[in-house]
């Protein structure tokens, strides 16, 4: 959606260029800082770096070259970058529960794109979710299965129950035959039986992909989907929505075999360096989740339910009551009859002038705000109710704000 499309959206000033310049473009990024450090962020894709986070990610590392392959670099000067990359590589195994992990691409679609590669081959079929029931848009017809030159089926699923029709999938594995079940949603509330999906898919000789992109913190923590090692071929995603960041991607898996494959399907057929500064911030967000991740994610949980109670109360219509939610996100209904304040996209806009920001999908995402140490789910939701209603609670956001203090680091 864009702006201006709908009556009833609000109107947002727009930055007019004169002309680059070094110093217009820091401007803006000063500008851009100070908006979002003023903020409560509830964006369902999005978290906060740790300022080790940072220092990794702003190290000598962001302007150097490295281009591994058969374990050795084309490039000199890379002996600690290789170390970090290693290093990497095995703490993202042991976090996960899994033998091997490619730390190296540098995005979640990205790693989807590999590991396709990698197990898919061409004119064969896939089975996944399709965005109409909340799944990711890249596995549909015209995406990724264009591109790489396979078909791809949509997973029976039951948007009221937000789970996977078990038995229709049975008999729509037996009559596809696909090589690849690809799970993962971006509208992700809750967890699949995995155990159910393995059967289906040994029968047919179909290999289990788990796209955790937006749970892999909660995933990390055991507080999401914790048998994922056990039965899925391989879990990928981003590392940027519950997990500590930087944004980047992740592929682990058990088979020595598939994992060959995917390293075959990095260098050279999906990218070439594989940005040295982002894997050593990796790095540490991968340490700062073995130490923390458990209760972090145990209390985004806790406050997205919280939330989602709170905005139930206040007359927002969220879905899939009573239980609402088993992750990080809270989804309202997007039906403007039902988005107390109108049209999800203009709730959205009237949020953020009030310095609230939720996405214009009608997610609330509860990651940031937790590890900003908020726990206060009924005053946040207030703010959020009393804004839609027309009120100024800027005063009022900037003292929530005022309260967040980096946790989990």
């Amino acid at each position: 959606m864009h702006a201006g499309t709908h009556g009833d959206d609000v109107a947002v000033p727009a930055v007019r260029s004169k002309g680059v310049s070094m110093s217009s473009i820091l401007d803006l990024v000063d500008r851009h800082d100070k908006f979002r450090a003023s903020a409560l962020n509830l964006q369902a894709s999005e978290n906060v770096v740790s300022p080790n986070v940072r220092k990794a990610m702003s190290s000598d590392l962001i302007s150097r070259y490295s281009l591994e392959q058969d374990g050795d670099d084309a490039y000199g000067g890379t002996r600690f970058a290789r170390e970090i990359l290693h290093q990497v590589e095995g703490e993202v195994s042991s976090l996960f529960g899994f033998r091997f992990a490619e730390v190296r691409p540098i995005g979640g679609h990205i790693a989807a794109e590999i590991a396709l590669l990698a197990t898919v081959r061409r004119r064969e079929n896939i089975m996944a979710i399709y965005e109409e029931d909340g799944g990711y848009t890249g596995y549909v017809r015209g995406f990724l299965p264009d591109i790489l030159g396979f078909q791809s089926y949509r997973i029976p699923y039951s948007r009221e129950r937000q789970e996977i029709d078990y038995t229709a999938l049975e008999k729509s594995v037996s009559n596809i035959s696909p090589r690849a079940i690809v799970l993962g949603q971006s509208f992700f509330v809750r967890p699949y039986d995995l155990k159910r999906v393995r059967e289906i898919a040994d029968r047919s000789g179909s290999l289990v992909i788990y796209d955790g992109s937006h749970v892999m913190g909660l995933i990390a923590g055991g507080e999401f989907q914790p048998d994922v090692s056990r039965y899925c071929d391989i879990l990928l995603g981003s590392t940027h929505k519950t997990f500590f960041g930087p944004q980047g991607g992740v592929i682990l898996t058990n088979d020595e075999d598939v994992f060959e494959n995917v390293r075959a399907n990095v260098t050279w057929r999906t990218m070439d360096n594989y940005h040295p500064n982002r894997v050593a911030a990796l790095g540490v967000a991968v340490e700062e989740m073995k130490r923390h991740g458990k209760e972090y994610a145990r209390k985004v949980v806790a406050n997205a339910r919280k939330m989602a109670s709170e905005l139930s109360e206040r007359g927002f219509t969220v879905k899939y009551a009573p239980w609402f939610t088993s992750s990080h996100q809270v989804i309202l209904d997007r039906d403007p009859a039902y988005v107390k304040g109108g049209s999800c996209v203009r709730v959205s806009r009237v949020l953020e002038e009030n310095m609230i920001i939720i996405d214009r999908e009608a997610r609330v995402g509860l990651s940031e705000v937790t590890r900003m140490g908020l726990s206060d789910m009924g005053e946040i939701a207030e703010l959020m109710q009393r804004a839609v209603e027309g009120q100024d609670v800027r005063k009022e956001v900037s003292e929530v704000v005022a309260k967040e203090k980096m946790q989990f680091w």
